[in-house]
């Protein structure tokens, strides 16, 4: 047996442990949590999806399942399939989790084994493989891209496209612009900074035009800013980016998003909310730390595939007002990825050149 398919099964392993141990966790706490008889909340909106598959909450047609402001449809599959049973849910997550490592791992040559302990640093994998999410479905779906471009497979895309309308319409946005800049149809393909800056700047424009379409995304953000104290940094970067300057305030608010909660430690001291003030916190902090890792290995570099990817990510989502480290989940797998590839470039994007045909040497005349 190889080394190769030992570690996938070590990986296996290790993931069937995690599923068992979780099962313990939810008979002793996590289900008396998530039916509220207690306060140690590990998951983000978890109950509300339950009650929507119960029928407790009301939902208004497809603009409820697949919207805006929310998106309930794929939390509601993956109840449907586990017939809204706890420990059904946990097994279908952890299938999950064990499809996408050994993928990534297939398409990018990774260590299974070393690539599941650095996604296992991050609170939110563990959090995930407990109750319903999108976060575990978001992980699919950088599986199946990165797949669909390492293998050539336009199915493979297809496939990646229809899971990102279970989980949030930024994924969608993501996979239909990544697979623009990345096709022959854009001149600046191998310019890749510059590709950056152009679709930040359309996106500072575009944020204007659809102000209406983005309502129900603002008022949200307003809600959520009444509740939080905060410094209120945040907010302000949120209105310089209505008056049209997302091109000039992303690098700021991107790193807020990304490592701004994981410095706030003295939370951990006395949590108020558990998932923001552990789960989440620590979340950013792995984050911050795989971030350095990979700037220290020198992978950091638009010129790195999986880096290039994860750039396009925070320019899609750092545009929503709201404030959720959680939603950037996918970067820490594609920064993870990028730390555990054996390529320093992971060269997966770029097109497969052409072999040349070599022009045969005539014949050399014969003495006789």
């Amino acid at each position: 047996m190889s080394r190769r398919v030992v570690r996938g099964d070590l990986a296996l392993a290790t993931i069937a442990l995690l599923a068992l141990l979780g099962a313990v966790f939810l008979a002793a706490i996590g289900i008396d949590s998530l039916e509220y008889r207690n306060d140690f909340q590990f998951f983000a909106d978890s109950p509300t999806y339950h009650e929507a598959a119960r029928g407790d909450l009301e939902i208004d047609g497809v603009a409820d399942l697949v919207g805006i402001a929310g998106n309930f449809l794929g939390p509601l599959v993956i109840l449907k399939l586990a017939g809204e049973n706890y420990y059904a849910v946990l097994i279908l997550n952890a299938l999950l989790l064990a499809f996408s490592v050994l993928s990534l791992s297939r398409s990018l040559r990774l260590d299974a084994s070393k690539f599941l302990i650095v996604l296992l640093l991050n609170p939110i994998t563990i959090s995930s493989l407990l109750s319903v999410n999108k976060e575990t479905l978001s992980l699919v779906f950088v599986a199946l891209l990165v797949r669909g471009y390492a293998a050539r497979s336009v199915a493979t895309l297809l496939l990646a496209a229809l899971v990102s309308v279970l989980v949030r319409w930024q994924l969608t946005v993501l996979l239909a612009i990544a697979v623009a800049m990345l096709s022959g149809v854009n001149p600046l393909r191998e310019r890749r900074i510059a590709s950056l800056a152009l679709l930040v700047a359309a996106f500072s424009l575009a944020y204007l035009l659809f102000e209406e379409t983005l309502t129900p995304i603002r008022l949200t953000f307003q809600d959520a800013a009444a509740e939080y104290e905060g410094s209120g940094f945040y907010e302000q970067l949120v209105a310089w980016q209505d008056q049209g300057w997302y091109w000039a305030i992303l690098p700021l608010k991107a790193a807020h998003l990304l490592f701004g909660l994981g410095l706030r430690l003295d939370r951990l001291i006395a949590p108020a909310d558990w998932y923001n003030d552990v789960w989440q916190l620590l979340h950013s902090t792995s984050l911050l730390v795989l971030f350095l890792m990979v700037v220290r290995r020198g992978r950091f570099t638009p010129r790195n595939d999986l880096v290039y990817l994860a750039l396009i990510y925070v320019a899609v989502f750092a545009i929503t007002p709201i404030y959720t480290p959680r939603y950037f989940y996918p970067v820490y797998v594609l920064w993870a990825a990028a730390l555990c590839s054996p390529d320093r470039l992971a060269p997966i994007l770029r097109r497969r050149a052409v072999p040349r045909m070599r022009r045969k040497r005539p014949l050399a005349p014969s003495p006789t």
